[in-house]
């Protein structure tokens, strides 16, 4: 089959017309990075390949702008470009060349999204595992950044945040309740920390409590 003509259907896209009627819509930046031009034969095979182009540089566009306003997980990009209705196999392409250029990267995503976490919304390490496990980053990954993230080894320092946010002015012996220390508990596990974690944190604020 022959390009009769190639029209531009937008700025970023064309229309090639082939002598049989047929008709391509390409991207102006696949007809350009293959030279097509009016007079050019295109084969099945080449048909197919520039079809599948077309799919590949339509999944990196918007793969970069995904990125663009934010790091994500491969998970999370994988999720949103298969919600866009493209194959498995070409959105694996284009995520192992971002991966290749960096431009997607897991250890980095994970580093930003639990430092950001822990700053803004004083997430405990608990907390910052879990959601990290939902968006389906490596194990040992997460595991290196939250060693990163609360070098002290525990996130007493937000439990202990979110108690005082909570109680506001109460007293020792409202503390000493029981039924309030459970409820802060259950709070505190809530927001991401482990029961120990929880019970010190309180042991904590009480000593702060009336000085």
């Amino acid at each position: 089959m022959k390009i009769e003509r190639i029209i531009s259907k937008n700025d970023k896209n064309v229309i090639v017309h082939l002598e049989d009627g047929e008709k391509l819509f390409l991207s102006k930046e696949v007809v350009l990075k293959n030279g097509l031009r009016k007079g050019d034969q295109i084969s099945d095979d080449l048909s197919s390949f520039l079809i599948k182009e077309n799919q590949l540089f339509f999944i990196k566009q918007r793969a970069y702008s995904y990125l663009g306003r934010r790091l994500h997980s491969r998970y999370e990009l994988t999720t949103k470009l298969k919600s866009k209705g493209y194959e498995s196999e070409l959105i694996n392409i284009v995520l192992n060349e971002l991966e290749d250029k960096n431009y997607l990267n897991d250890c980095e995503f994970a580093d930003a999204f639990a430092r950001d976490k822990r700053k803004f919304r004083r997430f405990g390490s608990y907390r910052i595992k879990n959601e990290l496990i939902k968006r389906r980053v490596n194990k040992e990954i997460i595991e290196q950044v939250i060693s990163e993230v609360f070098p002290e080894g525990n996130d007493m320092e937000e439990a202990v945040y979110h108690i005082n946010k909570k109680i506001k002015n109460k007293t020792v012996d409202e503390l000493d309740d029981k039924n309030l220390k459970n409820k802060l508990i259950t709070f505190l596990i809530r927001k991401g920390f482990d029961f120990e974690t929880a019970k010190n944190a309180i042991e904590e604020v009480k000593k702060g409590v009336g000085q």
